[in-house]
């Protein structure tokens, strides 16, 4: 097959993380079945280029680019249907030389929707989304903006008269613009029933849920008893959606024994400045760490994010992911954290609850529930033979049915059978 595989970012960038890093396991695992591969993303790249078997055209703007430093109204009124015409023409001479068969849509979000429903319109490909999200809930992301309604009084008066204006420029332009979502594959079935419930993606999409590399995951030894330490490691963004702050207020309400067992509690990852500081406040507010005279702000520790290479490492010093998220697709980190064998507190928000099941493969508390998490880190760290056991019913769970290669042979088995009977 020949594949054109669109998204927005795409390795190395300093974006885009689990969806990105999927994407590329996804590409190189059918470049080396044999397929024809080529990557059409956006300029960002963090790094020197690697060296790959297929090429990537890093040549869309993103817009709004939140990343440029540009606030999205200058990005809207100067050259934005310029870089709109530009990123069309570049789809148009790509696939004119490439010629795919499947114009595969990855994470979208910054890409024109025009750019998206020019793909469906071109005449032989056919288009398959992966929605490891909720894109097609989405609207325009300038919509979106001009929609939305500034907190400060001051920058409410001044976005007013603009406000106007843009939503009729892009009422003109006939957005937002309509996509079909014809092909469909979702992360989870809870992202796949959400979404057939609002009638925005077809009765035919496709569940294949993503996974890990389990070589590069494989597991740890640790030890479960009743004297060793423990790492507690939150891995992944600092915004509020994931619920990181549930974590540090559930800190206090542990026992003292409960707490003793803690070595470090680790915040692996970058966010929202005002998010971030709001953790570091709780993380000062906690109580001291009751087995040396250290405050809890230096028990709690805040790391920035790292590497995929280097994750595997990360997760090997730790005992315990702590996954407090409100809202989950299908979480990659508790796939990794399961596959090296840690045990996984965690919430089912979303379709994480298609892999993490509690008392099986994991204990779960509800979003937001500070005392349900604390309930369930006691029973943890005070029974080390449920968490052993629970930590490797997750390890076998992973690597019996959340594997890459299942991941990748699924996609390449959709994607064929869709060559082979267009519709």
């Amino acid at each position: 097959m020949r594949i054109l595989i669109l998204t927005n970012f795409y390795p190395p960038a300093d974006a885009g993380w689990g969806y990105m890093q999927l994407c590329e396991e996804v590409a190189d695992g059918l470049s080396a079945r044999g397929h024809d591969i080529a990557i059409l993303t956006s300029t960002h790249r963090n790094g020197p280029e690697p060296s790959r078997p297929y090429p990537v055209y890093r040549l869309l703007d993103l817009d709004p680019d939140w990343q440029s430093g540009r606030s999205a109204a200058r990005q809207f009124f100067v050259g934005r249907r310029w870089r709109e015409k530009q990123g069309i023409a570049h789809l148009h001479r790509l696939t004119a030389d490439f010629r795919p068969e499947i114009i595969f849509i990855w994470h979208a979000m910054g890409l024109p929707r025009a750019l998206l429903h020019r793909a469906e319109s071109l005449p032989d490909a056919s288009v398959v989304y992966y929605l490891a999200g909720y894109l097609p809930e989405w609207p325009d992301e300038y919509l979106a903006y001009w929609q939305r309604r500034p907190v400060r009084p001051l920058a409410r008066l001044l976005k007013a008269p603009m406000r106007w204006l843009a939503l009729r420029l892009l009422a003109w332009e006939g957005k937002p613009v309509p996509l079909r979502f014809e092909h469909v594959i979702c992360v989870s079935h809870y992202v796949r029933q959400r979404l057939q419930e609002q009638h925005l993606i077809p009765d035919s999409a496709v569940v294949i849920h993503n996974g890990v590399d389990i070589n590069t995951f494989a597991p740890a030894e640790r030890s479960w008893n009743a004297e060793a330490d423990v790492v507690l490691l939150y891995a992944g963004r600092l915004e509020p959606e994931k619920g990181v702050h549930t974590l540090l207020e559930a800190l206090p309400l542990l026992s003292s024994s409960a707490r003793g067992r803690i070595r470090e509690v680790r915040l692996v990852g970058e966010g929202e400045p005002d998010y971030v500081q709001r953790l570091q406040r709780l993380a000062q507010s906690c109580d001291p760490y009751p087995r040396s005279s250290r405050q809890t702000n230096e028990w709690i520790t805040f790391w920035p994010s790292v590497t995929r290479e280097a994750m595997p490492a990360q997760l090997s010093q730790a005992d315990i992911l702590v996954m407090p998220s409100m809202l989950e697709a299908l979480s990659r980190m508790i796939q990794e954290a399961m596959a090296v064998g840690l045990l996984v507190i965690g919430t089912t928000a979303g379709g994480n609850g298609e892999l993490l099941e509690h008392e099986r493969t994991g204990l779960v508390f509800e979003p937001g529930d500070a005392r349900g998490l604390a309930a369930q880190l006691e029973r943890a760290l005070k029974n080390p033979a449920l968490a052993a056991q629970l930590a490797a019913a997750g390890q076998r769970s992973v690597r019996t049915s959340f594997r890459i290669d299942q991941t990748i042979s699924k996609v390449e088995a959709y994607l064929q059978h869709l060559v082979a009977f267009p519709q």
